[in-house]
């Protein structure tokens, strides 16, 4: 996986980590992360995905050498060391909802100035700019049938049944039974 995506334009890096929703995805997440093309966008995802809420209920001083079950110290650390200052797509709601960014920035308000063993840049806070998500069907794990068994074998958020016709066999069979014109037999 790792070899598609570093050859692939960061669309791919962002749609990816928008289907990972398993924790054995964070040694993914770990790598796009630790990359140095990786696009604010894509961190801004990690960053909210990690629960900064909790870190804030409960500070504790960062690791030196984050793991990959600890994306939000990564993000934090290789943001000081200079790394997601590409910015070319836009951060959207499926990354993090306006809710999350209020409540963040409420928490972080309350807290007193300097009680934080870290700090958040403001920029997470304010994550604006860049240009929606545009990835092309020929990289789509939804429509390329090279990359639908990769993402299908890590367990990725892709359909049940590959491109081609057992999924369009399969979507027609879903629209019929809801009309009721197809029964499942035993």
């Amino acid at each position: 996986m790792r070899r598609v995506l570093k050859a692939s334009p960061q669309d791919l890096w962002l749609d990816t980590i928008r289907r990972a929703k398993l924790p054995e995805h964070d040694s993914l997440i770990y790598w796009m992360l630790s990359q140095t093309e990786c696009d604010f966008a894509i961190a801004v995802h990690a960053f909210y995905r990690s629960d900064p809420i909790a870190y804030l209920d409960d500070p504790k001083p960062l690791p030196l050498r984050p793991s990959p079950s600890n994306i939000f110290a990564l993000v934090l650390q290789n943001w000081d060391t200079g790394s997601y200052r590409s910015h070319r797509l836009l951060v959207e709601d499926i990354d993090v909802t306006a809710r999350q960014i209020a409540r963040l920035n409420q928490k972080i308000m309350a807290k007193p100035k300097g009680a934080l063993p870290f700090s958040i840049p403001p920029r997470f806070l304010q994550p604006e700019g860049g240009d929606p998500l545009k990835l092309p069907p020929h990289l789509s794990p939804e429509d390329a049938r090279n990359l639908w068994p990769l993402y299908a074998e890590l367990k990725l958020d892709v359909p049940d049944a590959p491109p081609g016709i057992r999924r369009r066999l399969a979507k027609a069979a879903a629209v019929l039974r809801r009309l009721g014109l197809l029964r499942d037999t035993p």
